[in-house]
């Protein structure tokens, strides 16, 4: 199907602390140069909209930044002038779109719902594309359940959190499953990693990563921070006991570097420790990315850092605890559930005890990574269908009147 040139308004580029958050806007830019090319991309930062520029130019030099104006007193005219032109408003992924699992912070939630209602009162289209949503209390429901039954399509990036939709009587034209944004991000960084291997004398294939969530996040207290900590410094020790291969513990998330160090790192004897190697600076999805394409296996409680990994080609095993929230169910959705564990009922030999696995059998695990990623790669197109055929039929109507 062919379109006119046409203007996408994409919400919003996040944090510039995490590597997921900063992963899934190239990911989307990256979907969209192959299936949308003729598309002209705004992108609006959530923060620091120069950097954020900067970052994503090297790579997808034809994209424009933009500064959100939801945090300010008015409308920005640079912000007027892109919203006016856009054929779509298109919402990415993230788990922004919810109101009462987390927090009640209405200001909060009605700053992310804005560009939303301003597309529906605009008559503009609008979607979103591949979110997970965790819950909508009262009053919220009143304002979403009808708002995204009028999007032109709501892809979630796991299926429980469709059925949750399904269940709220949500129903706009298109709902169904979408991966996650991220998987599509494609940006390396080859020197770094190869200097960052060669600096901590690791061989490729021959480590696996450590990735922890800890308390300082907000959703679980130090007590069973502690009791995660103690399994995943167990999950080391008996990896490096039975295999003798080394131990990368690397961030996802900036505040969760010194953590790491005090909870794992420091906690190892001296033996274990000695097959251990501890990243103490925070590095870019880029980085990350060309490592996690090197090490043997993933083992992360961040989800992004799993999906990173998948799209490098790389077993993942994912120890999470129930309020991180949905998403985790997205490997489920793609063939993986024996690698998806709650950390806090599972005994940490049986994450282990999967890891053993991955490791003595790996071409098995690299063939579970590619079937998952065929799912992602057929569904990524299938959206993508979507998408296109929504601004299709927004240039159509614009020419009969």
């Amino acid at each position: 199907m062919k379109l006119a040139a046409c203007s996408i308004l994409v919400f919003f580029s996040w944090s510039h602390s995490n590597i997921g958050d900063i992963g899934i806007t190239p990911g989307l830019l990256r979907l969209m140069e192959q299936h949308l090319p003729e598309a002209e991309l705004t992108i609006v930062a959530n923060s620091k909209a120069p950097e954020t520029e900067a970052y994503l130019k090297a790579r997808f030099p034809k994209c424009r930044v933009i500064a959100t104006p939801f945090n300010q007193k008015e409308v920005t005219p640079e912000f007027r002038e892109a919203f006016d032109r856009a054929d779509l408003i298109l919402y990415n992924s993230g788990t922004t779109l919810s109101y009462g699992r987390w927090e009640y912070n209405w200001n909060r939630t009605m700053r992310y719902a804005m560009p939303l209602v301003m597309a529906r009162e605009a008559g503009r289209p609008f979607g979103i594309y591949c979110q997970s949503f965790e819950r909508f209390a009262w009053p919220s429901d009143e304002l979403f359940v009808p708002l995204l039954s009028q999007a032109s399509f709501v892809f979630a990036r796991d299926t429980d959190s469709l059925e949750y939709l399904r269940g709220l009587g949500v129903k706009p034209p298109v709902l169904e499953f979408g991966p996650d944004a991220t998987f599509a991000f494609d940006l390396r960084d080859e020197a770094r990693a190869d200097a960052f291997m060669e600096r901590h004398r690791l061989q490729p294939r021959r480590f696996i990563t450590i990735t922890i969530r800890t308390s300082g996040q907000g959703f679980i207290d130090e007590k069973r921070e502690k009791s995660h900590a103690a399994k995943m410094r167990s999950l080391i020790a008996t990896w490096v006991e039975r295999t003798g291969q080394d131990v990368l513990i690397c961030p996802e998330v900036v505040h969760e570097i010194e953590p790491a160090r005090r909870l794992i790192y420091d906690r190892l004897d001296e033996a274990t420790r000695r097959h251990v190697r501890f990243k103490d600076e925070f590095w870019l999805p880029d980085e990350a990315f060309s490592v996690y394409a090197r090490a043997r296996a993933i083992v992360s409680m961040e989800m992004h850092s799993i999906i990173l990994g998948l799209a490098a080609g790389t077993p993942t095993l994912h120890p999470r605890f129930a309020e991180a929230g949905r998403k985790a169910w997205m490997l489920r959705d793609l063939g993986l559930r024996e690698w998806l564990f709650d950390i806090d009922d599972e005994p940490a030999q049986r994450v282990t005890d999967a890891l053993l696995a991955i490791d003595a059998d790996y071409d098995a695990a690299l063939a579970k990574v590619r079937s998952a990623m065929d799912i992602v790669h057929k569904r990524q197109k299938e959206t993508l269908v979507v998408v296109r055929q929504t601004i299709a039929e927004a240039q159509a109507a614009r020419q009969k009147r």
